[in-house]
């Protein structure tokens, strides 16, 4: 739910306002009531969702990958700038960065998206060059879930920044040597063994014999492979001298053994639930741990549409993980498509390795 107004804080009755949930395609519109207020009931949780908001005589607004909780309610502001002669419409950027056009908006990440949960944007008016001292958000961002608050919804004011802060601005890329193209590196699966299962279109890890974890807060986790993501995790996590890579973010990746989605979706199959049960349990016995999500796909299809689905699988694992109890600020994800490939797509069973998810700790 939220409101629609003018850039001189007027309400805007009878917008039209179009909801999509972007793996289903299904949409949803209603239209702002006389004091600008909209409201769509009973969505489904998870995402990503799109919103757009238009009207007659106004530059309309799109505001992309929107999560939601069960039981929570995202509430937000809308700005419509009106149309003149002089300025003619300007599509809303999608950069993630501050991109400011001439009586326009500006779009940026509110600074919670920078920690992790979903991407979210604050519209604001554009301030004139030479200084911002003037500048006024009209976006709300919930103080602890970024986008999303419990009922009745609540709002923050969040200051765009044009350099975010908070901890995930201490990880740096490697060195970029100006004029020349950058190359990541290859990644590297600690997880070798396994087969290709033609049936489900799945790489099915071998994790190897069967153990348990003792968790610090007394709590084991039982029947995972010696060689399983929890493993790895938790081999890492308890061991003092195994250090977070600050310097190169291609590091430090482990894939998920046992999470898989439905072809195609962003839908996580019914047997991925146990294995993102038992990361919320190292979470919870690892309390100032904080992990990354990276969801990936084969290059089968198009650029774009391969990092949208990458990006919606992995928000989706991190909206599971969060309902069952994982602080949002404590996970990131991100999607990164068909990049950081970790075997050739020439083959079903390559394409299948690399349509995976895979989890990194940013800090413990």
């Amino acid at each position: 739910m939220g409101n629609v107004q003018s850039d001189d804080q007027r309400a805007i009755p009878g917008a039209a306002v179009t909801v999509i949930h972007m793996p289903s395609g299904v949409r949803h519109a209603t239209a702002s009531d006389q004091a600008g207020r909209f409201m769509v009931p009973n969505l489904m949780v998870g995402g990503p969702y799109l919103i757009r908001v238009g009207e007659g005589g106004y530059r309309p607004q799109t505001v992309e990958n929107i999560f939601l909780e069960a039981g929570k309610t995202a509430n937000f502001t809308l700005v419509l700038n009106r149309l003149t002669a002089e300025a003619p419409p300007i599509p809303a950027p999608r950069s993630k960065s501050p991109v400011a056009e001439p009586q326009g908006t500006t779009m940026t990440l509110a600074k919670e998206a920078v920690v992790g949960g979903p991407v979210l944007v604050t519209l604001t008016p554009n301030q004139p060059r030479g200084g911002n001292s003037a500048a006024r958000p009209v976006a709300a961002a919930p103080a602890v879930t970024p986008a999303v608050s419990a009922a009745p919804p609540t709002s923050t004011t969040v200051q765009p920044s044009a350099s975010p802060a908070g901890p995930a601005a201490r990880y740096r890329r490697r060195p970029y040597t100006p004029g020349k193209p950058y190359v990541p590196k290859k990644v590297t699966d600690p997880i070798v063994p396994g087969h290709f299962d033609a049936k489900t279109g799945n790489y099915i890890y071998h994790t190897g014999a069967p153990t348990t974890l003792k968790l610090p807060n007394g709590i084991s986790i039982a029947e995972v492979g010696a060689s399983s993501t929890e493993s790895y995790l938790y081999r890492f996590l308890s061991d003092p001298t195994a250090q977070v890579d600050t310097t190169d973010l291609t590091q430090g990746w482990y894939n998920f053994d046992r999470v898989f989605f439905m072809p195609g979706k962003a839908t996580l199959a019914p047997e991925s639930v146990g294995q993102l049960r038992n990361i919320a349990a190292l979470l919870k016995a690892f309390p100032t741990a904080r992990i990354k999500l990276g969801g990936y796909t084969d290059s089968t299809g198009t650029y774009k549409v391969n990092k949208q689905l990458s990006e919606a699988r992995a928000r989706t694992a991190w909206a599971s993980l969060v309902e069952m109890g994982i602080s949002p600020g404590r996970i990131d994800a991100r999607g990164y498509g068909p990049r950081y490939a970790i075997a050739p797509n020439t083959s079903e069973e390559g394409r299948a390795m690399n349509r995976r998810l895979s989890v990194k700790v940013l800090q413990k």
